[in-house]
Formats: C-alpha cells, sequence, structure tokens
C-alpha cells in the first residue's frame, strides 16, 4: 500500500500503518469496512484502531446505532516523533544515572587503567559525546586545545558543542594556542560561555598539533593531523596527576604571552 512503508519507518507497526492508510482515504466508516479495504482481519482490525487510538491517530464517535472511526489529520504523525524523543531522553537520563556505578563494576574487575581508541573525525566526536555524557553540571574540564589544528577538523561543530557543555553547566579551564590573531581575540569571549577561563600561549612555545582534555577520571586525547583520531585513557591517578601538569601550565601561562625582552628576563630569574 502507498506510504506504508514510510509510516513504518516512523515508528508504525505493519497492520497499523495499513489501517491508518485506509481510515485516511474512507473518512469516517464502520469497522467492518476498514478491514475489508486494509485486507486486515475484522478481530484484528479492532485492536489495531484501539493501538492507533492510543497514539492519537484515529478517533471514533457514534451515529446512531453505528461505531464510526476516523483518522486524525496527517500532522499528528509528528507526535509519534515527539514520543520517540522523549523515550531516548528518558533513557539517556536513566543511564546517565547508572554509567557511574557500571564504571565502578568495570575498574574493580579489571583493576588498572583502561585505554581506547577512537578513528577519525567521527572518533572525536564520539569522544565528545561521552565527555558530556558522564560529566555533571559542576565539573570542571582541563584542556590544551590547538584551535587551529582543531578547526581544520571540527571547526564546524565548536559553537553547538559549546553550548552543549553551556547548558550542561561544564566549567572549563583551557591553555589553547592559535596563530590567527582574529581567533585569539575571540577566544576571550568565545560563544559568551560564563563557565570557561581561557589563557593563550604561543604555537612557538607550544606547537603541538594534539589535544588533551581532563575530565572526571578519564584523559582524552586527540590528533588533529595525520591520522586523525584519539584515545580516551581512564585511570583517575593519571587524570589527577594530568591535572596538577596543567596547573602548573595553567599558572604559566599568564606571563607567557608578553614581549620576547620580557619573557627572556622571566626565564633568567626562574634558573
Amino acid at each position: 500500500m502507498i506510504f506504508e512503508s514510510e509510516l513504518k519507518r516512523l515508528g508504525l507497526k505493519d497492520k497499523e500503518a495499513a489501517v491508518y492508510v485506509t481510515c485516511l482515504q474512507l473518512g469516517a466508516s464502520p469497522v467492518q469496512q476498514i478491514a475489508r479495504k486494509a485486507e486486515v482481519v475484522r478481530a484484528t482490525t479492532y485492536v489495531v484502531l484501539e493501538s492507533l487510538m492510543a497514539s492519537g491517530l484515529v478517533t471514533k464517535y457514534k451515529e446512531g446505532k453505528k461505531t464510526l472511526f476516523v483518522a486524525e489529520p496527517p500532522q499528528m504523525l509528528m507526535r509519534l516523533l515527539e514520543k520517540q524523543r522523549e523515550n531516548i531522553d528518558e533513557k539517556q537520563h536513566d543511564l546517565e544515572a547508572l554509567l557511574p556505578e557500571l564504571q565502578v563494576v568495570m575498574k574493580s574487575a579489571k583493576g588498572r587503567p583502561t585505554v581506547r581508541y577512537f578513528d577519525g573525525p567521527e572518533g572525536l566526536r564520539a569522544i565528545r559525546r561521552e565527555m558530556l555524557m558522564y560529566s555533571q553540571p559542576g565539573d570542571t574540564w582541563y584542556s590544551f586545545t590547538p584551535y587551529d589544528h582543531l578547526n581544520a577538523v571540527l571547526g564546524r561543530d565548536e559553537e553547538a558543542y559549546s553550548k552543549q557543555c553551556i547548558a550542561k553547566g561544564i566549567r572549563h579551564k583551557a591553555i589553547f594556542s592559535t596563530r590567527s590573531l582574529a581567533l585569539r581575540e575571540k577566544m576571550r569571549s568565545r560563544f559568551d560561555d560564563p563557565y570557561a577561563e581561557r589563557r593563550y600561549v604561543s604555537s612557538d612555545l607550544f606547537p603541538s598539533p594534539s589535544g588533551m582534555t581532563i575530565f572526571r577520571d578519564r584523559i582524552a586525547i586527540g590528533s588533529f593531523i595525520g591520522k586523525v583520531g584519539g584515545v580516551v585513557v581512564e585511570s583517575a591517578e593519571m587524570a589527577d596527576m594530568m591535572r596538577r601538569l596543567f596547573e602548573l601550565a595553567w599558572n604559566g601561562a599568564e606571563i607567557i604571552d608578553v614581549p620576547s625582552k620580557v619573557r627572556s628576563r622571566v626565564r633568567a630569574n626562574s634558573r
């Protein structure tokens, strides 16, 4: 039947799609007529109509002694997608609540750091999804970010990704490098992020094309040139060590972007 396959892709079952299209074609009709045109057994048609009514796609009313069924406007099919989104959101919420406990189980079973590899730009996006899913509001991420290299791979994702972090209430301390003066100035207040602190380091002093973010008990490392991809290292001890190293670099980043003569004096005094 026409449209049946498309309706099944939206979530309707075979007979539900057939009966709904039939109701659209016939208008208000008794179950016998609907069953005959849809080529569905009458007893089954009653069950299918009940299911469609529960989904808001069909209504029934009395006309004398007859019970007639009529399809709701096709715009009501949008409700199917809304319900699917609600179900996904509910399942995601349940999974996020369950993840910490599952992580404890995994750690107790292995008792050692785990390393997982992610290939290509999609792998880097998968790492970002994990970072968002695993983190909690109020968490702080610590990042080394070479923005020129990152933007070449994931630039089109940056604004949406930043907004997701803001929406979840994740705080972010980032030491970034770039050779673009315009980008450098933009990063000082990028996307109006109230949770982010950023400090600049010259690409000459930090020329790495790879980036790193420490979050919770994990370290995410991404490579943005050559074989693009990343790894996630899960180890509370290693993550703690990298946070301490980050803080050392963070304190130094305040005086990195200064005239070369001043920089030379700073280095001399630190010896």
